[in-house]
Formats: C-alpha cells, structure tokens, sequence
C-alpha cells in the first residue's frame, strides 16, 4: 500500500517514519463481496459515487465500519447512512435561539446525561483510533435517544415554544455538530453557515470551533438505566397496539405493567408515548400478561 511505500522512502530519504500511527482498512469490496475491477465492471470510480450520494455519505460509510473487516461498498449499501444523515440535517430546522434554563424535567436530564455520556464515549473511541465504535454511538444517539426518543418526548412543548426544551434542543444539536464533524465535514459546516445565518452561532465554521467536553456533573447513569426500561415499555406498548389493531390515535383506559422496579417518575410520559390515560404497575409474580418486562 501507500503507507508502506511512504515508509520507506522517508526513512530512505530523511531517516525519520512519516507517521507515528496509523489506521488502514481491510479489502475494499463490492455489494457481492466480490473485488473491485474495472475489468468485471463493478468498478465505481469515485466522482461518480461522491456525485451520486455525497461525500459525506461514503465517509460515514467509511466510518461506521470495522476497521478490521472487508468493507463492502455500492449505491444500495450508501442507502442507509445516506438516510440516517437526512434525518440529522432535518433535525436543524428545530434549533431556535434560546438562553440557557434549568434542567428540572425527567427527559431533559436524561438527555442531558445521555449527551455527556456521548462526548466522553466518542473522545476517548477518537483518541484510541476507534472511529467505528465513535461513530456507531454517535450515529445511534442522534438516531434513537435525540430524533426518536427526545424529539418526541417533548414535541408538545416545543409546539408550546417551551424555552427549555428550546434550550435543551440546542445545546443537543450544536454538541453533535462539532462531534460529527471530522466524519462528515461537509454537511456539517453547510448547516453550521445556515445557523450562523440565523443568529444561533457565532463561530466563523464548526471546524474553528471548540470540541465539546463532557460535564461528569451532568452524568446519571441510574436515571439512563431507567431511561432504558422506560423505553422498552413504549416500544413492547406500541408493539400490543399494533398486533391489537388499535392506532396511536385513540386513547386506552390504561396499561397494567409487570416489573421489578416501578417507575413512577416515567409515568407520564409512558402516557403521552402510548396515549393512555393511567399506568398501573404490577409485581411481575403475577399471571396476568398485558405488559411482562
């Protein structure tokens, strides 16, 4: 490879190794999991696939895998990343200028520690030369705990222009700016520019500006344990809604819901997430079974 041919020549040349480190992937490799040639004609010569999908979209790629696997590369397997990136530039049209609150509610805190989790988890994955365990984490905090989780949780309130969900939002979406952006450049300083448009920063690019840096203070790993039940009883609770045929749009008496734990603090927004009028928490010795977690 390069690397190597750099290696030597340098230390032929000056005597000194061009690179204390490096990070190199396996074999690059078609959908098939066949080699690349321009003689089979499965060949995708870069322009065209940085024209097609985006640049932002193969380095996402790039770095969501294993640096230790052959990685498989064509326009279907872009799909995904490519998607899931929609999902995070869209995200911006929720970002409104906003001064700094309290972290009083349930789910703010718990987005809140989930974030200081994240910066620590993708600094030290960076440092290491882990980028496809960073990226894994980051890709599924945005995905799952901020978009589909979050964002849902509090979409009345920032219908109702609540300044700390505002606020909360921001503070979010700025910190996965700047996480994200050495894996995706590109995209990230195309809405860093629209946000400095807008008033809601001030930095010149998202590359000249600081790296975010977890506040421990911040971190509750008891209320992300709970955090994590909670969301398995939303997601079992909409599942039974499905398999019943009953839609998210009408409202249900309540849900009876077996656990070890009773997680009354969560009781709210369970109702809000399965649109239910009450929660009633069982011990899980119990036969019945409307919900067993």
């Amino acid at each position: 490879g390069w690397f190597n041919a750099l290696m030597w020549a340098s230390v032929a040349i000056t005597g000194k190794v061009p690179f204390r480190s490096l990070l190199g992937y396996e074999t690059l490799k078609d959908e098939k999991g066949e080699e690349m040639h321009k003689s089979k004609g499965n060949m995708i010569v870069f322009d065209a696939a940085a024209d097609k999908i985006g640049a932002d979209s193969m380095r996402l790629l790039y770095c969501l895998q294993d640096p230790g696997q052959d990685l498989r590369f064509g326009f279907h397997i872009a799909k995904e990343p490519r998607n899931n990136l929609n999902i995070f530039y869209n995200l911006k049209n929720l970002v409104e200028n906003s001064k700094e609150s309290k972290i009083e509610n349930i789910e703010d805190k718990w987005i809140i520690s989930r974030l200081n989790s994240l910066i620590l988890k993708v600094t030290e994955e960076i440092e290491n030369f882990h980028p496809h365990l960073a990226t894994r984490a980051l890709q599924n905090f945005w995905l799952n705990d901020f978009s589909r989780g979050y964002i849902q949780f509090v979409r009345d309130r920032i219908s109702a222009e609540d300044g700390d969900a505002r606020s909360i939002v921001k503070e979010v979406y700025l910190s996965l700016l700047k996480l994200l952006a050495p894996i995706c450049p590109f995209m990230t300083e195309s809405i860093w520019q629209n946000l400095k448009k807008r008033g809601i920063v001030k930095e010149e690019s998202v590359h000249l500006s600081s790296w975010p840096k977890a506040d421990r203070k911040k971190i509750d790993k008891k209320l992300e344990e709970k955090f994590d039940i909670a969301l398995k009883i939303i997601e079992k609770g909409l599942a039974e809604r499905d398999k019943a045929g009953i839609g998210l749009r009408w409202p249900l008496p309540e849900i009876r819901i077996f656990s070890k734990e009773k997680l009354n603090d969560f009781d709210e927004i369970i109702k809000s997430q399965l649109n239910l009028k009450n929660v009633v928490w069982k011990s899980p010795v119990s036969k019945e079974k409307e919900l067993d977690i």
